[in-house]
């Protein structure tokens, strides 16, 4: 799968294979996240425009549900009759409205309300048809894909990217996804920052995706518990609620380590790294009922995950979500810069791990400016067999060209080292 992109985020323009093994490497602030952040939105607006579609019918019609029951409540007398059908009122309001069942009680309900009529004033009987109408309006209009997928699609990209999404001082941006010669997805941004598609989208094989930025995630379950992304959010402003805001990645994975995956689309099979990882980290990391946080077990003590080094949360992520269900060959797995919390000796340990769920299928993308993390990426790539091409690009001057860079990216990386080199040329020449 080969993503494409033009003018987004920090990127001028980018052209990469998404293989099982993607590594992006590079200096800070030249756009190596901004690849992750596009790929997480755009999957997870593809497989949630269908929740968001439903969510908003139901909205629809829920308002003018109420707005029914307030004329019915205000025109009738409290009988035993009318009794039963402010209960059905309620019944109709928590029912599916997509459902079969929905349909059914909600035309046993008109078809009492028309027996109560003579009770109806003609201005308020005139109101109560045309919201009757509406409601059947609104349940006879087929679905538009296209502008449900373009509001999903909104809507991540504005709670990931916080409105940010073109580059800065320009008008118009691209992002398209091919598989060979096809092209399964392709929209334009504009400048005002709303997303329009092109065309239809194709299916695409990934249908989900995780974005791995820092483990400190697992220090801020008092605070995250209670927050929303701004693709979650309703109506109301957030701030008025007091609702703490986060990121939709981050929302995402932190959803991801303290709930199990109970739909049944994504199953482990033969992909268990939890064995590995308990015997690198002597323990493992789990989610307390009981005490509603993260735990490290450890010689059968059980520590709070706060008083655990950064490293050994690095390693706990990838347990909680393999345990849970979330690392399989239908999902893609991002990690941003994951050298930044573990030693050196770690970082070649995290490697080998990531390497080997690339070559059971899973999809890997990593932004990197770590030589260590690279080098073994490199290295364990060449002894387990994956089966796409290993992809190593370098991200420069805000532009990734789809090229094998592996080169001159430890030239880039080495410059430190020819720093201290200099450093000791000038200290012997002083001697």
């Amino acid at each position: 799968m080969k993503l494409v992109l033009e003018n987004i985020g920090l990127l001028q323009k980018a052209e990469i294979d998404l293989n099982h093994l993607t590594v992006i490497a590079g200096e800070n602030d030249n756009g190596k996240s901004t690849i992750g952040k596009v790929i997480f939105c755009v999957i997870k607006a593809m497989s949630r425009y269908r929740e968001d579609l439903q969510e908003s019918k139901e909205y629809k019609i829920n308002e003018k549900l109420e707005r029914l029951f307030f004329i019915f409540r205000r025109v009738l007398s409290a009988s035993s009759t009318n009794v039963d059908l402010v209960q059905q009122f309620q019944k109709l309001m928590n029912t599916n409205k997509s459902s079969s069942s929905f349909l059914q009680l909600f035309d046993e309900l008109l078809s009492q309300l028309e027996e109560q009529a003579k009770d109806f004033e003609s201005e308020e009987w005139s109101k109560f048809k045309a919201i009757q109408n509406d409601i059947k309006q609104i349940l006879d209009t087929p679905e538009n894909k296209i502008h449900s997928i373009e509001r999903a699609l909104n809507k991540a990209f504005s709670a990931e990217f916080d409105r940010n999404i073109l580059r800065t001082h320009h008008h118009k941006g691209f992002i398209k996804i091919y598989e060979n010669e096809l092209v399964l997805f392709e929209l334009e941004v504009q400048k005002d920052d709303q997303i329009k598609l092109l065309r239809e989208p194709e299916a695409i094989e990934i249908k989900d995706v995780t974005f791995i930025e820092t483990p400190l995630i697992l220090n801020y379950y008092d605070l995250l518990i209670r927050s929303q992304s701004g693709f979650d959010a309703k109506k109301r402003s957030l701030s008025r609620l007091g609702i703490p805001y986060t990121t939709l990645h981050t929302k995402d994975l932190f959803d991801k380590l303290k709930e199990r995956n109970i739909l049944g689309e994504f199953t482990l099979d033969d992909i268990n790294i939890n064995p590995q990882i308990e015997e690198i980290i002597e323990g493992n990391i789990s989610y307390d009922n009981e005490k509603q946080d993260f735990i490290f077990i450890k010689d059968e003590e059980r520590i709070s995950i706060k008083n655990t080094a950064s490293g050994i949360k690095s390693f706990g992520l990838l347990q909680l979500l393999a345990s849970n269900g979330f690392i399989n060959k239908n999902a893609m797995l991002v990690f941003d810069e994951p050298e930044n919390h573990l030693h050196p000796k770690w970082q070649l340990k995290f490697a080998e791990i990531l390497v080997q769920l690339a070559s059971q299928g899973v999809h890997i993308l990593i932004s990197s400016h770590s030589p260590y993390m690279i080098e073994a990426l490199k290295r364990y790539s060449e002894r387990f067999e994956i089966e796409t091409e290993p992809r190593f690009y370098l991200a420069k001057d805000k532009i990734i060209d789809n090229e094998n860079r592996l080169s001159e990216i430890f030239e880039a990386l080495s410059e430190p080292f020819a720093i201290f080199r200099g450093m000791d040329a000038e200290e012997l020449k002083g001697e």
